[in-house]
Protein backbone atom coordinates (compact mmCIF):
# COMPACT_ATOMS: atom_id res chain seq x y z
CA UNK A 1 0.00 0.00 0.00
CA UNK A 2 1.55 3.18 -0.79
CA UNK A 3 2.08 6.12 1.86
CA UNK A 4 0.40 9.50 1.94
CA UNK A 5 3.53 11.31 0.38
CA UNK A 6 3.90 8.70 -1.98
CA UNK A 7 0.68 8.79 -3.48
CA UNK A 8 0.11 12.76 -3.45
CA UNK A 9 3.56 12.77 -5.35
CA UNK A 10 1.99 10.04 -7.76
CA UNK A 11 -1.70 12.41 -8.25
CA UNK A 12 1.17 15.84 -8.57
CA UNK A 13 3.51 14.05 -11.35
CA UNK A 14 -0.20 12.57 -13.30
CA UNK A 15 -1.59 15.63 -13.11
CA UNK A 16 1.59 17.95 -14.71
CA UNK A 17 1.66 15.14 -17.35
CA UNK A 18 -2.16 15.66 -18.09
CA UNK A 19 -1.41 19.17 -18.20
CA UNK A 20 1.52 19.23 -20.49
CA UNK A 21 0.12 16.85 -22.92
CA UNK A 22 -3.63 18.61 -22.56
CA UNK A 23 -1.54 21.86 -24.02
CA UNK A 24 0.29 20.04 -27.01
CA UNK A 25 -1.60 20.87 -30.43
CA UNK A 26 -1.63 17.55 -31.57
CA UNK A 27 -4.20 15.74 -33.86
CA UNK A 28 -5.99 12.81 -31.80
CA UNK A 29 -3.91 13.56 -28.66
CA UNK A 30 -7.23 14.71 -26.82
CA UNK A 31 -8.51 11.34 -27.54
CA UNK A 32 -5.41 9.30 -26.35
CA UNK A 33 -5.86 11.43 -23.07
CA UNK A 34 -9.37 10.56 -22.45
CA UNK A 35 -8.64 6.79 -22.63
CA UNK A 36 -5.77 7.21 -20.30
CA UNK A 37 -8.41 9.02 -17.97
CA UNK A 38 -10.47 6.10 -18.30
CA UNK A 39 -7.47 3.67 -17.61
CA UNK A 40 -6.74 6.24 -14.33
CA UNK A 41 -10.25 6.26 -12.92
CA UNK A 42 -10.96 2.43 -13.49
CA UNK A 43 -9.52 -0.81 -12.70
CA UNK A 44 -9.17 -2.14 -16.18
CA UNK A 45 -5.27 -1.69 -15.21
CA UNK A 46 -5.77 -4.01 -12.39
CA UNK A 47 -6.89 -6.50 -14.54
CA UNK A 48 -4.66 -6.11 -16.89
CA UNK A 49 -1.59 -6.32 -14.64
CA UNK A 50 -3.38 -9.21 -12.95
CA UNK A 51 -3.85 -10.96 -16.42
CA UNK A 52 -0.04 -10.80 -16.89
CA UNK A 53 0.77 -11.86 -13.02
CA UNK A 54 -1.73 -14.80 -13.90
CA UNK A 55 -0.01 -15.55 -17.48
CA UNK A 56 3.80 -15.08 -15.96
CA UNK A 57 3.26 -17.16 -12.24
CA UNK A 58 1.21 -20.24 -13.62
CA UNK A 59 2.78 -23.18 -15.03
CA UNK A 60 1.87 -24.04 -18.23
CA UNK A 61 0.86 -27.25 -19.55
CA UNK A 62 2.89 -27.22 -23.35
CA UNK A 63 4.70 -24.14 -24.41
CA UNK A 64 6.21 -23.96 -28.12
CA UNK A 65 9.25 -25.02 -29.06
CA UNK A 66 11.45 -22.31 -31.64
CA UNK A 67 10.50 -24.41 -34.18
CA UNK A 68 6.75 -24.02 -33.61
CA UNK A 69 7.39 -20.45 -33.24
CA UNK A 70 9.19 -19.31 -36.33
CA UNK A 71 5.74 -21.07 -38.24
CA UNK A 72 4.00 -17.94 -37.00
CA UNK A 73 5.32 -16.34 -40.46
CA UNK A 74 5.59 -12.49 -38.37
CA UNK A 75 8.12 -14.14 -36.10
CA UNK A 76 9.64 -15.69 -38.98
CA UNK A 77 10.49 -12.73 -41.15
CA UNK A 78 11.00 -10.63 -37.78
CA UNK A 79 13.89 -13.40 -37.12
CA UNK A 80 15.36 -13.07 -40.59
CA UNK A 81 15.44 -9.39 -41.31
CA UNK A 82 15.23 -7.46 -38.21
CA UNK A 83 18.19 -7.27 -35.49
CA UNK A 84 18.26 -9.01 -32.56
CA UNK A 85 18.75 -6.48 -30.04
CA UNK A 86 21.63 -7.45 -28.32
CA UNK A 87 24.23 -4.87 -27.02
CA UNK A 88 26.41 -4.37 -30.25
CA UNK A 89 23.34 -4.73 -32.30
CA UNK A 90 22.10 -1.63 -30.40
CA UNK A 91 25.14 0.23 -29.99
CA UNK A 92 26.17 -0.56 -34.05
CA UNK A 93 22.58 0.09 -35.57
CA UNK A 94 20.72 2.37 -33.45
CA UNK A 95 17.61 0.05 -34.37
CA UNK A 96 14.43 1.39 -32.94
CA UNK A 97 12.47 -1.93 -33.51
CA UNK A 98 14.41 -5.49 -33.04
CA UNK A 99 13.12 -8.71 -33.36
CA UNK A 100 11.93 -9.22 -30.09
CA UNK A 101 9.78 -6.25 -29.73
CA UNK A 102 7.32 -8.13 -32.10
CA UNK A 103 6.51 -10.75 -29.24
CA UNK A 104 5.12 -8.19 -27.65
CA UNK A 105 2.08 -8.21 -30.11
CA UNK A 106 1.69 -11.89 -29.27
CA UNK A 107 2.23 -10.99 -24.99
CA UNK A 108 -0.83 -8.70 -25.51
CA UNK A 109 -2.68 -10.88 -27.37
CA UNK A 110 -2.22 -13.22 -24.57
CA UNK A 111 -3.09 -10.99 -21.39
CA UNK A 112 -6.21 -9.66 -23.20
CA UNK A 113 -7.13 -13.16 -23.95
CA UNK A 114 -6.89 -14.29 -20.23
CA UNK A 115 -9.33 -11.41 -19.32
CA UNK A 116 -12.10 -12.25 -21.52
CA UNK A 117 -11.26 -15.69 -20.82
CA UNK A 118 -11.42 -14.94 -17.03
CA UNK A 119 -8.58 -18.15 -16.31
CA UNK A 120 -4.95 -18.09 -17.76
CA UNK A 121 -4.26 -19.68 -21.25
CA UNK A 122 -3.52 -23.22 -21.67
CA UNK A 123 -1.99 -24.80 -24.36
CA UNK A 124 -5.00 -24.91 -27.00
CA UNK A 125 -5.13 -20.91 -26.50
CA UNK A 126 -1.76 -19.95 -27.39
CA UNK A 127 -2.58 -21.83 -30.46
CA UNK A 128 -5.34 -19.61 -31.15
CA UNK A 129 -3.18 -16.72 -30.28
CA UNK A 130 -0.38 -17.43 -32.17
CA UNK A 131 -2.16 -19.15 -35.37
CA UNK A 132 -5.04 -16.92 -35.92
CA UNK A 133 -3.46 -14.24 -38.15
CA UNK A 134 -4.50 -11.58 -35.45
CA UNK A 135 -1.09 -10.63 -35.04
CA UNK A 136 -0.96 -9.61 -39.64
CA UNK A 137 -4.71 -7.75 -38.63
CA UNK A 138 -3.15 -5.60 -35.79
CA UNK A 139 0.07 -5.12 -37.89
CA UNK A 140 -1.41 -3.66 -40.85
CA UNK A 141 -4.79 -2.53 -39.82
CA UNK A 142 -4.11 -1.11 -36.68
CA UNK A 143 -6.97 0.47 -34.88
CA UNK A 144 -8.97 -0.59 -37.39
CA UNK A 145 -7.92 -4.70 -37.05
CA UNK A 146 -11.37 -5.36 -36.28
CA UNK A 147 -12.90 -4.27 -39.23
CA UNK A 148 -10.75 -6.22 -42.13
CA UNK A 149 -11.40 -9.69 -43.25
CA UNK A 150 -7.73 -11.82 -43.98
CA UNK A 151 -8.31 -11.55 -47.34
CA UNK A 152 -8.03 -7.33 -47.21
CA UNK A 153 -4.95 -7.88 -45.10
CA UNK A 154 -1.62 -7.38 -47.15
CA UNK A 155 0.63 -10.59 -47.43
CA UNK A 156 4.05 -9.97 -44.99
CA UNK A 157 7.25 -9.23 -46.45
CA UNK A 158 10.71 -9.58 -45.87
CA UNK A 159 10.71 -6.37 -47.58
CA UNK A 160 8.20 -4.62 -44.86
CA UNK A 161 10.44 -6.01 -42.14
CA UNK A 162 13.50 -4.50 -43.67
CA UNK A 163 11.54 -0.81 -44.21
CA UNK A 164 11.26 -1.19 -39.99
CA UNK A 165 14.89 -2.11 -39.69
CA UNK A 166 14.87 1.49 -41.13
CA UNK A 167 13.01 3.35 -39.15
CA UNK A 168 13.92 6.58 -37.67
CA UNK A 169 12.29 9.12 -35.40
CA UNK A 170 11.50 12.44 -37.09
CA UNK A 171 12.94 14.93 -34.65
CA UNK A 172 13.24 15.15 -30.69
CA UNK A 173 9.25 16.55 -30.27
CA UNK A 174 8.27 13.32 -31.65
CA UNK A 175 10.00 11.02 -29.35
CA UNK A 176 9.55 13.98 -26.41
CA UNK A 177 5.72 13.29 -27.46
CA UNK A 178 6.57 8.89 -27.17
CA UNK A 179 8.29 9.91 -23.54
CA UNK A 180 5.77 11.46 -22.24
CA UNK A 181 3.04 9.48 -22.63
CA UNK A 182 4.98 6.54 -21.21
CA UNK A 183 5.67 8.48 -18.54
CA UNK A 184 2.05 8.79 -18.00
CA UNK A 185 0.83 5.22 -18.58
CA UNK A 186 3.61 4.21 -15.79
CA UNK A 187 2.70 6.93 -13.43
CA UNK A 188 -1.48 5.80 -14.25
CA UNK A 189 -0.41 2.18 -13.66
CA UNK A 190 1.26 2.61 -10.37
CA UNK A 191 -1.65 4.68 -9.31
CA UNK A 192 -4.29 1.91 -10.37
CA UNK A 193 -2.18 -0.94 -8.29
CA UNK A 194 -1.90 1.48 -5.57
CA UNK A 195 1.94 2.01 -5.48
CA UNK A 196 2.20 -1.64 -4.95
CA UNK A 197 5.52 -2.84 -2.82
CA UNK A 198 8.51 -2.05 -4.34
CA UNK A 199 10.37 -5.15 -4.46
CA UNK A 200 7.22 -6.18 -7.17
CA UNK A 201 7.63 -3.23 -8.79
CA UNK A 202 11.05 -4.00 -9.69
CA UNK A 203 10.70 -7.55 -10.22
CA UNK A 204 7.61 -7.73 -12.26
CA UNK A 205 5.57 -4.75 -12.83
CA UNK A 206 8.70 -3.42 -14.74
CA UNK A 207 8.69 -6.26 -17.09
CA UNK A 208 4.89 -5.56 -17.98
CA UNK A 209 5.76 -1.69 -18.50
CA UNK A 210 8.47 -2.64 -20.96
CA UNK A 211 6.79 -5.16 -22.70
CA UNK A 212 4.02 -2.12 -22.79
CA UNK A 213 6.49 -0.02 -24.10
CA UNK A 214 7.56 -2.83 -26.74
CA UNK A 215 4.15 -2.94 -28.30
CA UNK A 216 3.60 0.90 -28.41
CA UNK A 217 6.47 1.31 -30.71
CA UNK A 218 6.14 -1.82 -32.67
CA UNK A 219 2.68 -0.80 -33.41
CA UNK A 220 3.86 3.01 -34.37
CA UNK A 221 6.65 1.52 -36.57
CA UNK A 222 4.12 -0.44 -38.18
CA UNK A 223 2.22 2.77 -38.79
CA UNK A 224 5.01 4.60 -40.53
CA UNK A 225 5.35 1.27 -43.08
CA UNK A 226 1.87 1.39 -43.89
CA UNK A 227 1.88 4.53 -44.85
CA UNK A 228 5.62 3.85 -47.06
CA UNK A 229 7.29 6.55 -44.74
CA UNK A 230 10.74 6.04 -43.30
CA UNK A 231 10.28 8.52 -40.07
CA UNK A 232 7.83 8.06 -36.99
CA UNK A 233 5.90 11.32 -36.12
CA UNK A 234 2.80 11.93 -33.88
CA UNK A 235 0.37 10.30 -35.83
CA UNK A 236 2.08 7.26 -35.98
CA UNK A 237 1.95 7.25 -31.95
CA UNK A 238 -1.46 8.04 -31.67
CA UNK A 239 -2.85 5.54 -33.70
CA UNK A 240 -0.31 3.08 -31.47
CA UNK A 241 -1.96 3.81 -28.43
CA UNK A 242 -5.59 4.03 -30.64
CA UNK A 243 -4.93 0.46 -31.31
CA UNK A 244 -4.06 -0.45 -27.70
CA UNK A 245 -6.89 0.58 -26.27
CA UNK A 246 -9.03 -0.92 -28.89
CA UNK A 247 -7.11 -4.50 -28.33
CA UNK A 248 -7.41 -4.81 -24.44
CA UNK A 249 -11.32 -4.10 -24.80
CA UNK A 250 -11.81 -6.87 -27.54
CA UNK A 251 -12.56 -10.33 -27.13
CA UNK A 252 -9.64 -11.82 -28.82
CA UNK A 253 -10.67 -15.08 -27.87
CA UNK A 254 -13.55 -15.14 -31.46
CA UNK A 255 -9.97 -15.19 -33.31
CA UNK A 256 -9.50 -19.31 -34.08
CA UNK A 257 -6.39 -20.91 -35.36
CA UNK A 258 -6.32 -21.02 -38.78
CA UNK A 259 -6.01 -24.98 -39.47
CA UNK A 260 -3.48 -24.82 -42.10
CA UNK A 261 -1.47 -23.25 -40.11
CA UNK A 262 -1.68 -25.72 -37.40
CA UNK A 263 -0.30 -28.70 -39.20
CA UNK A 264 2.57 -30.43 -37.35
CA UNK A 265 1.91 -28.84 -33.69
CA UNK A 266 1.11 -31.72 -31.88
CA UNK A 267 -1.32 -31.19 -28.78
CA UNK A 268 -3.50 -29.34 -30.08
CA UNK A 269 -7.06 -30.48 -29.06
CA UNK A 270 -9.22 -26.97 -29.82
CA UNK A 271 -11.32 -26.09 -32.15
CA UNK A 272 -9.35 -24.36 -35.54
CA UNK A 273 -11.52 -22.21 -37.68
CA UNK A 274 -13.20 -23.68 -40.37
CA UNK A 275 -13.72 -22.86 -43.88
CA UNK A 276 -17.60 -23.55 -45.05
CA UNK A 277 -21.49 -22.55 -44.52
CA UNK A 278 -23.87 -21.57 -41.68
CA UNK A 279 -27.21 -22.62 -43.38
CA UNK A 280 -30.86 -21.74 -42.23
CA UNK A 281 -32.81 -25.44 -41.91
CA UNK A 282 -35.87 -23.08 -42.00
CA UNK A 283 -35.44 -19.82 -44.48
CA UNK A 284 -31.94 -21.70 -46.38
CA UNK A 285 -30.06 -18.47 -45.69
CA UNK A 286 -26.50 -18.56 -45.80
CA UNK A 287 -23.24 -17.24 -43.82
CA UNK A 288 -19.89 -18.06 -45.47
CA UNK A 289 -17.50 -18.40 -42.99
CA UNK A 290 -14.32 -15.98 -42.93
CA UNK A 291 -11.08 -16.90 -42.32
CA UNK A 292 -10.12 -17.33 -38.85
CA UNK A 293 -13.83 -17.75 -37.90
CA UNK A 294 -15.00 -21.08 -36.32
CA UNK A 295 -18.93 -22.34 -36.40
CA UNK A 296 -18.64 -22.43 -32.47
CA UNK A 297 -18.15 -18.39 -32.59
CA UNK A 298 -21.79 -18.20 -33.59
CA UNK A 299 -25.22 -18.76 -31.59
CA UNK A 300 -27.22 -21.75 -33.83
CA UNK A 301 -30.29 -19.93 -33.96
CA UNK A 302 -31.69 -17.71 -37.00
CA UNK A 303 -33.23 -14.49 -36.82
CA UNK A 304 -35.91 -16.86 -38.77
CA UNK A 305 -36.00 -18.89 -35.40
CA UNK A 306 -34.65 -21.75 -37.47
CA UNK A 307 -31.74 -23.82 -36.35
CA UNK A 308 -27.84 -23.04 -37.98
CA UNK A 309 -26.32 -26.34 -39.58
CA UNK A 310 -22.29 -26.13 -40.75
CA UNK A 311 -21.75 -27.32 -44.39
CA UNK A 312 -18.47 -27.14 -46.02
CA UNK A 313 -20.46 -26.46 -49.35
CA UNK A 314 -23.73 -25.49 -50.47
Amino acid sequence: MANEKERERGIKDINRLFSYLGDCDIEGLDEVLAEIKVMCESKFYIELVDAFRSENNISKDRVFTVEELLKVRILRLADNNLRHGNLIDTIMSRSVITAKYFISIYSFIEFTYCIFNKKPTKFDDAINIFFSRLDERIIFALDHFDKFSLDEIPEPTPEYFQAIRKLEWKDKKTKKLYNKLTELMREVMDFSLDYSDLIERVQKISTYRSTEDLFILTLAGCSVVNDSRQKIEYQDIIIAYNTFFKLIKTDVTKYKAIPELVQGINGYQGNASQDGYLVCDKCNSHYKLESGESADDFEDTCDCGGHLVYKETI
